[in-house]
């Protein structure tokens, strides 16, 4: 079963309900394919009654199956934030961040100088192999605090 497979994230989202620790607002934060299974998530947490808030693309992509593509019209309302590296192989050469300004998201940061792994911040250095990341620990800290100011954001309600 893959990750970003729809009848599996629908399970991850059951349980998650089920699990009753989803009690205050919700910010989803995806890393890469990540960005497409939180996407997909969303929209089945709210039809349960989650108060979620936004979702965070953190160097993003779509999946395989074009998740974020189709839950498009049900999340383009939630707030939504990306914190890019430039284009690269590993965030599918900038594809996210071209999709989401066609469709006139501004929230849209492109971090120069980051990295795809830049999340992981040093113990990424599989990022440095399969991405080609040469980022420094400035980058780093600068995906980090963008990252957490977007969530900071969406939970003060901020689209």
């Amino acid at each position: 079963m893959l990750m970003n497979e729809r009848r599996h994230l629908g399970h991850v989202a059951r349980r998650l309900v089920a699990s009753g620790h989803l009690g205050g607002p919700v910010v989803i934060v995806g890393h890469s394919a990540g960005s497409a299974a939180g996407s997909w998530i969303a929209p089945l947490l709210i039809k349960d009654g989650v108060d979620v808030r936004g979702l965070v693309f953190v160097d993003g992509n779509d999946s395989p199956n074009h998740l974020i593509e189709k839950a498009w019209p049900e999340i383009r309302g939630l707030g939504i934030r990306a914190v890019m590296a430039p284009p690269s192989p590993c965030n599918r050469q900038g594809r996210l961040t071209d999709f989401l300004r066609e469709r006139g998201e501004s929230n849209v940061v492109v971090i120069p100088g980051a990295g795809h792994g830049d999340l992981e911040m040093s113990g990424a250095v599989v990022y440095r192999r399969a991405c080609g990341d040469a980022s420094d620990r400035s980058a780093w800290h600068a995906v980090q605090e963008a990252t957490l100011d977007a969530i900071d954001s969406l939970n003060r309600g901020d689209r």
